[in-house]
């Protein structure tokens, strides 16, 4: 093939290239991935612009003034090219980054932020330039806020306006100072960016959410301490990333990790003991009975019943050793059509690990707490079945077990049931509750397990983010941002037992019986 006919080819190739990335970045893919189309359309027009500036002659043929005419177009042409071509990088940025670990990349609890942000935010944040980490963290928010015109960032040398620092309140060293509207959040000894996320959050939320957390029945909720204990354990990233190897210790029952993540956002929590409560605090956004055990009396029952009806929010993480039959289901479940039965979900196909008990769920109908989700694990959790709910009332759910699934007794290995098929594990439901006000809407989420919001759980895959989402629906906090909370836990890869048997498949069979066969592919050429 001649030379030309190539160069042609590959030509035509770089500009068809460019062509299908415009059009893909313009097909509405989200920010980031346009962004990235266009950016690459843009260095593929620079690169056929350069294919083509080669093949031009180095002087121009015919008469003198024509030739300084099309050299001048050529030159014109290139600087519009060019200048066109800027502009494009300029209001289509990506960031790129090329570190081992990502050094230079912010945090996604910071990016989230921002890229939802919907009201102003002015961030001013008095470090101390000669700490690295302080510097560092400067640069990594400069970059989290190019092009947000709703963000408005300041980076200031503490020791160059002390007289500003002082009318602000700052004290200290590395302290950032986030304003919306009148509200003023400081953060004091920051040098994660990480935390600028969760403080912003703080600052946008116009009005304080309150979690009450039934007690009493044996739920393991307690008041947050006065302090957390965290050990620290070495991981590749050493000490180039602050935090990295924290690890909070707490007992693994508890709910220590989703009282700190509700904490972070700017939710509140209190206890409230329903068999002492002549009714429901008026503060409380959200009423969340978390693992109980022990059985719920009729008036308290009639307590919770009675709040929903008059348009609460209520969370029912149940287990399966839970007591809830008896006047808990007839008051709480049945009117809006759901019930259980105390046996655990059992499912061959997808479970964590080796443990079908510990049931993965890496599907989800849509629904505002899915949104965000990825895979999410219910260990030993009881099935809840969703009928047809009553009139003024809807219902979905949200999670759901294999149809390979089948259910075991919670206290014997025996099996409860042969018969095969998805079991709901998660219901979300909202509406009119029978009976009461058409102007009293409620919101209630049932799950047959509370281990997704325990120490345990909670930083494995997606569970904090399903139990933190939960709340926030269950308190309609759609107004704030949405980010995925801390785990304080080293990060796993966590995979169900089809994936780990496909990667076993593909890494321990095919990749070396591929190297076998193309070996002798090779010596029977070779022969």
């Amino acid at each position: 093939m001649p030379g030309l006919l190539r160069s042609n080819i590959v030509l035509l190739a770089v500009v068809a290239g460019a062509l299908v990335c415009v059009a893909l970045g313009f097909a509405g893919l989200g920010e980031a991935t346009a962004n990235s189309l266009l950016f690459c359309a843009c260095i593929l027009v620079l690169l056929a612009l350069f294919m083509l500036a080669v093949r031009l002659p180095l002087r121009g043929t015919g008469a003198l003034r024509s030739a300084w005419i099309a050299n001048a177009s050529i030159v014109a042409a290139a600087i519009a090219v060019v200048t066109g071509a800027n502009i494009a990088l300029y209001r289509h940025d990506v960031h790129l980054d090329v570190s081992r670990e990502g050094r230079n990349t912010p945090p996604q609890q910071l990016t989230d932020v921002i890229a939802q942000l919907r009201t102003p935010l002015a961030l001013t944040y008095f470090y101390n330039a000669s700490d690295a980490n302080a510097v560092n963290a400067k640069e990594l928010v400069q970059t989290a806020a190019r092009n947000h015109p709703l963000l408005v960032f300041r980076a200031i040398d503490l020791d160059k306006e002390p007289g500003l620092a002082r009318d602000l309140g700052v004290r200290a060293y590395n302290t950032a100072v986030l304003q919306a509207d009148d509200r003023k959040v400081l953060v004091e000894n920051l040098t994660d960016p990480a935390r600028l996320g969760y403080a912003a959050l703080r600052v946008l939320r116009k009005r304080v959410e309150t979690v009450c957390f039934v007690t009493g029945h044996g739920e393991t909720f307690r008041p947050l301490p006065s302090h957390f204990h965290f050990s620290h354990v070495e991981t590749l990233k050493g000490h180039e990333t602050l935090g990295a190897g924290d690890v909070l210790e707490a007992a693994p029952e508890q709910l220590d990790r989703l009282q700190l993540a509700l904490d972070q956002i700017g939710f509140q929590m209190r206890e409230i003991v329903t068999a002492t409560a002549s009714g429901i605090p008026p503060d409380c956004s959200v009423v969340a009975d978390v693992g109980p055990r022990t059985g719920v009396a009729a008036d308290e029952a009639m307590l919770l019943a009675n709040y929903a009806k008059g348009g609460g929010r209520l969370l029912l993480l149940l287990d399966p050793l839970s007591q809830i039959d008896g006047d808990f289901e007839q008051m709480l479940l049945k009117p809006v059509g759901l019930s259980s039965e105390a046996a655990v979900v059992i499912d061959p196909l997808n479970h964590f690990r080796t443990d079908a008990d510990k049931v993965a769920v890496p599907y989800y109908p849509p629904h505002p707490i899915t949104r965000r989700l990825a895979l999410t694990v219910f260990p030993q959790a009881r099935p809840i079945v969703a009928a047809q709910p009553p009139s003024g009332v809807s219902s979905i759910v949200v999670a759901a077990s294999s149809q390979d699934s089948y259910l075991r007794s919670p206290r014997t290995v025996a099996a409860a049931t042969d018969a095969r098929g998805a079991r709901s594990l998660a219901v979300a439901l909202e509406g009119v509750w029978p009976g009461g006000a058409p102007d009293k809407r409620f919101r209630m989420v049932v799950a047959g397990t509370s281990k997704i919001a325990s120490n345990e759980y909670f930083p494995y895959v997606s569970n904090g983010e399903l139990a933190l989402a939960t709340l926030r629906w269950l308190a309609e906090d759609d107004a704030t941002p949405s980010v995925a909370p801390q785990s304080f836990k080293l990060p796993e890869i966590v995979l169900t037992s089809s994936q780990m048997r496909d990667t076993f498949i593909v890494l321990e069979v095919l990749l070396p019986l591929s190297t076998g066969l193309f070996g002798v592919a090779m010596w029977w050429r070779r022969r």
